[in-house]
């Protein structure tokens, strides 16, 4: 019964958790965006200090210490510009999936060609999920800003749902509880 009631409490904080994420995702798609830039840019000053804190405390010499320190310095340098310009840093995330998508819908495409060429009766699936995978790819290349803001919101979307599938699930944990008893 006390592990019913541990489900429950877990399943209810993760509940309200991926409700408000969700909706904060929905709503300010572009202050989630902003964060995780600010995110990502913190991490990469965090390894470049890091990474120029080894340089200059290890004394190590050479193209072991060079390569240290330019490590160090892409990594500042690639904060710093993700901090101060979020907007141009995910500009390139959609441009960057959506190239990612068309070559992997052309390889999916000659993959179909393959399954048809051996008599594959199903081949045309394959096709089809290229074809999506296409168009999908193109929207990202050409609308990258609009892409990205649509994404979050669906991401958005799917976190609200789940944390209402969760509570469905306290709910019934609940009416199990009752039927023990």
């Amino acid at each position: 019964m006390e592990f019913l009631k541990e489900i429950k409490s877990s399943l209810l904080i993760m509940s309200g958790f991926y409700i408000i994420v969700g909706l904060v995702m929905l709503i300010a798609p572009g202050f989630v965006g902003n964060s995780i830039c600010y995110l990502i840019g913190a991490l990469c000053l965090i390894v470049g200090g890091l990474a120029l804190y080894t340089y200059i405390a290890s004394e190590v010499y050479g193209s072991l210490g060079a390569a240290l320190l330019i490590i160090a310095i892409i990594f500042i340098a690639c904060g710093i510009f993700i901090i101060l310009n979020p907007e141009t840093f995910l500009s390139f995330v959609p441009i960057i999936m959506g190239v990612i998508l068309v070559v992997d819908a052309f390889g999916k495409m000659q993959s179909s060609m393959t399954l048809k060429k051996y008599g594959y009766n199903y081949w045309w699936e394959v096709m089809v999920a290229a074809a999506i995978i296409f168009v999908f790819g193109i929207l990202l290349l050409f609308n990258p800003f609009d892409s990205l803001i649509l994404l979050i919101r669906m991401l958005g979307i799917f976190l609200a749902i789940d944390g209402l599938a969760n509570l469905l699930t306290v709910l019934s944990y609940t009416k199990i509880e009752k039927a023990i008893k």
